[in-house]
């Protein structure tokens, strides 16, 4: 939620909390709730409002979250020719490619798939203040292929030659047969979010950003 908020340069405000478990559990109730009052009040959002819903046919715990921000000037978002793709890193899986994950490795543990996704949302405020942004993108669902709805008449180029690595996880997935073509339209591969911007700023923002690099230029096509 936050990420996307970010993507659309909104401030967010207020959050709506929905869990579904199927027998009343307090003390599940009560970690996840402190949880999340903890990082609603490092970003000043209001928790207004909730549900919880004990439904006896289903395993396991839903939690549903929306987050709702205020947008203080609407920008065209799209990547232009002459841009510079800068990529802020992954922690790993985020919250994507969970079905691919257990198909192709099964039902084993591992630590990677419970890692949260990294937020960009403080990231990409303090970028904006500082730096054009023509363009950016969330690598959730869909990796890579998410970027061509910013793309007008214009070719994203991605180069191999960044610092930003798939993390181990998506090697384990990569040797098991699964195609370059399907790991990059599936996962997130070392890059968590996609911004498009002018190159004397890309070079600033890749010094100045620990966990960014360029990672390719939008091109006409």
């Amino acid at each position: 939620n936050l990420n996307d908020l970010a993507m659309a340069r909104a401030v967010p405000y207020k959050l709506q909390c929905h869990l579904i478990m199927p027998e009343d559990d307090n003390r599940a109730i009560l970690e996840i709730m402190k949880n999340l009052v903890a990082e609603c009040k490092k970003r000043n959002i209001v928790i207004t409002g909730g549900e919880t819903s004990i439904q006896n046919n289903i395993q396991g715990l839903d939690i549903s979250l929306t987050v709702s921000g205020f947008v203080k000037s609407e920008k065209q978002n799209q990547f232009r020719v002459g841009d510079v793709l800068v990529g802020l890193a992954s922690n790993g899986l985020h919250s994507n490619g969970f079905t691919v994950l257990r198909k192709t490795l099964g039902k084993r543990f591992f630590k990677a798939s419970i890692e949260p996704t990294k937020i960009y949302l403080e990231t990409i405020q303090a970028i904006q203040e500082k730096y054009t942004v023509h363009g950016m993108m969330h690598i959730t669902g869909g990796a890579y292929t998410k970027l061509k709805s910013l793309l007008s008449k214009t070719d994203a180029i991605i180069t191999s030659t960044h610092s930003l690595k798939p993390q181990a996880i998506f090697k384990k997935l990569y040797a098991h047969k699964i195609t370059d073509q399907n790991m990059y339209r599936t996962f997130y591969c070392g890059v968590g979010f996609v911004l498009s911007v002018p190159k004397d700023d890309a070079l600033k923002i890749a010094s100045w950003i620990k966990s960014a690099d360029i990672i390719g230029e939008v091109i006409h096509g």
